[in-house]
């Protein structure tokens, strides 16, 4: 057996925390250190953990032991931790987006290049076992080909505990940047990558990064279109439409009168471990149709309806880890790569654009997945 595959985080928030729970369960890595510049947040670590501790970035690239840095630092700071991790020769994954501008981004991108070191971006939900699922379908070509997808999502994520810093978008933060992030990159991942323009709209409040929610049509080269919906006001919650199942994969909602009875609550259709949901996604096809489930996807055709079961594989932060040791061996990933985060923020970006012109906007900085790319779907 292979060494392991030592792993160090940068922030040990949520995030951190999450990736250091998916190391723990991966045979192939192991945590060994763990940078925080909260002297609270080092504290819990070495409560949490039996990794090295330490200050910064650069302590954590430093360790010998260190093959692989998780940089779950505010996006702010992603720019700096990615040229002292790949300078130090060690891999990356950093959270998204990759920064606040394209620009700082393709910074990012190019540091690794130099240090001929693996960049991916991530975790977002286009890592989840569903969503791949959806996009083995489009390759396989089995329901002819991907005419359009519609993604809808409805949370609370305004009514959460929010700091200032959260909804600024020059820090590279506000609703659009960070749910945006996942949304987008699962319609780029489904549909192939290769977005040709954005119209966008927001809702809510003017200021930048305070916006309650946004929608976006994306021409897609082929002429596959797709559409978003977001909204994170509160009041209707995607989970009702998903046996409970939310963001996380777990059933977390819980069943009250009315609802009962419209929804199946809770959970009582979800399997054990399902998959987690970002709201819901269907694609329209030739000769047919799919929808995303807990449990991975409904297919509809004209032989009736059929379900394709991915809960035994990867989602999430596991997912991620999956594509790092894919690509330290030999089978590294458009999606999800540098280069691909870099793509997902220019169209994030872009629907601010539309929504401030009233106008589509075209994309420059795309990145398109071969017909065939199994390691992307696996």
């Amino acid at each position: 057996m292979n060494a392991r595959i030592g792993v160090g985080i940068a922030g040990w928030g949520v995030a951190g925390r999450l990736m250091a729970d998916a190391v723990s369960l991966d045979p192939r890595f192991e945590l060994v250190g763990v940078a925080d510049r909260d002297a609270a947040a080092r504290e819990r670590a070495a409560r949490d953990t039996t990794a090295a501790v330490v200050r910064d970035v650069e302590e954590l690239a430093a360790l010998p032991a260190v093959g692989a840095v998780y940089l779950a630092t505010p996006t702010r700071h992603h720019l700096e931790g990615v040229i002292v991790v790949a300078r130090a020769g060690k891999h990356i994954v950093c959270e998204k987006p990759l920064a606040a501008d394209v620009e700082t981004a393709q910074q990012a991108v190019d540091a690794t290049r130099a240090a001929g070191v693996v960049l991916i971006v991530g975790a977002t939900h286009a890592l989840d076992a569903p969503v791949r699922a959806l996009r083995r379908l489009v390759t396989e070509a089995t329901l002819g080909q991907l005419l359009s997808v519609e993604s809808s999502c409805h949370t609370d994520w305004h009514k959460r505990r929010r700091t200032p810093e959260d909804l600024d978008l020059s820090s590279g933060n506000g609703l659009l940047l960070r749910q945006g992030a996942h949304q987008f990159d699962m319609l780029r991942l489904i549909c192939g990558g290769d977005a040709r323009s954005v119209a966008g709209s927001l809702f809510g409040p003017g200021d930048p990064g305070h916006e309650l929610g946004f929608s976006a049509q994306i021409i897609f080269g082929g002429g596959t279109s797709a559409s978003a919906y977001y909204s994170g006001n509160g009041g209707f919650d995607s989970r009702l439409s998903s046996w409970g199942v939310g963001e996380t994969g777990t059933v977390d909602i819980s069943p009250s009168w009315p609802l009962t009875d419209h929804f199946v609550l809770p959970g009582s259709g979800a399997p054990p471990n399902p998959a987690p949901m970002f709201g819901r996604t269907v694609a329209t096809f030739e000769r047919g149709g799919a929808q995303t489930t807990p449990r991975g996807l409904l297919v509809l055709d004209a032989d009736g309806v059929s379900e394709i079961d991915v809960t035994a594989e990867p989602s999430g932060w596991a997912a991620v880890l999956d594509q790092l040791d894919r690509a330290l061996t030999g089978e590294p990933s458009i999606a999800y790569s540098g280069e691909w985060g870099v793509a997902t923020l220019e169209l994030c970006l872009a629907v601010r654009r539309s929504a401030v012109t009233g106008g589509p906007v075209v994309l420059r900085h795309q990145v398109g997945l071969p017909a065939s790319s199994p390691q992307e779907t696996r």
